[in-house]
């Protein structure tokens, strides 16, 4: 009877160790299995890896960030590799980023859409942290923001409108970013420089455009000198069609017999205009 129960005991062992070897890995056991067959790790460091992704699992879940934990876990086990005695872990960096900033999003901005950069410099003035004012922040970045001369177009012109805040102090703008231009050239409601996102830079003409449509738009600065020895050779060598009351010489829009004379008799200045 005794050697029978222990027959039977014996078998039901074997059958129990079968099923458990049978059992899939979870990734999180093969992620510490591949870790730690490169790294030689303990038993105590195997079972520490296990409980750290297991607590990492949980935590990814309470906070809504399972995505990113899987992908990042894949990662883990697809993608890292052994490589002389060290697991290698850096090609899932940007996956392990985005984990990170799920599960620690940036605080709150409560100055975002106000027109201004409130990020850390060289972009903002620092009052909230990276990533939480984004749109504000979407500005282009000027890499001598902050240097204590304003390098924006009414400054020193380095810069684009709005990307140096701090230095050319520019007034907030309560109704900035809401898709509506609120400075001079819109409602009105703000100062100059105070919403740029909705008031994107008036674009500038080159020297044939303006000769067309002077009426379209400012002429660059870079255009003027062009502009100008085309217009002196047009206003003398055309005078008699260019300079009728309504045409080139006269601030308006050309005629196509002004241009068609100013092509003719002014050709190395009308080429040098279109090719502006």
């Amino acid at each position: 009877m005794a050697r029978g129960l222990t027959l039977l005991f014996l078998a039901a062992a074997t059958l129990f160790a079968a099923c458990s070897a049978d059992e899939p890995e979870t990734p999180e056991e093969k992620y510490c299995s591949q870790r730690c067959d490169c790294n030689k790790c303990t038993e105590d460091e195997r079972a520490s890896c296990l409980d750290d992704k297991i607590n990492q699992k949980d935590e990814a879940g309470d906070a809504d960030c399972k995505d990113e934990y899987s992908t990042y876990l894949t990662c883990l086990t697809g993608d890292a590799a052994c490589s002389d005695g060290d697991y290698d872990e850096s090609v899932c960096f940007a996956e392990e980023s985005d984990l990170d900033s799920c599960l620690n999003p940036a605080p709150a901005c409560n100055l975002v859409n106000n027109g201004v950069c409130n990020e850390p410099a060289p972009k903002g003035d620092g009052l909230c942290a990276v990533g939480s004012d984004t749109k504000d922040c979407a500005i282009p970045t000027c890499p001598s923001a902050g240097d204590g001369y304003c390098d924006e177009p009414e400054g020193t012109g380095l810069c684009a409108e709005g990307s140096d805040p701090i230095d050319c102090g520019v007034p907030t703008c309560p109704s900035a970013g809401d898709g509506y231009c609120d400075e001079p050239e819109g409602t009105g409601l703000c100062v100059e420089g105070s919403d740029p996102l909705d008031c994107p830079a008036e674009t500038c003409l080159t020297c044939y455009d303006y000769v067309l449509d002077p009426l379209a738009g400012s002429l660059c600065d870079t255009s003027t000198t062009t502009y100008i020895d085309f217009l002196d050779c047009a206003c003398v060598s055309c005078a008699d069609v260019c300079a009728t009351g309504a045409d080139l010489c006269d601030a308006d829009p050309v005629s196509s017999t002004c241009l068609s004379c100013a092509q003719e008799l002014c050709l190395s200045t009308f080429n040098t205009c279109i090719s502006d």
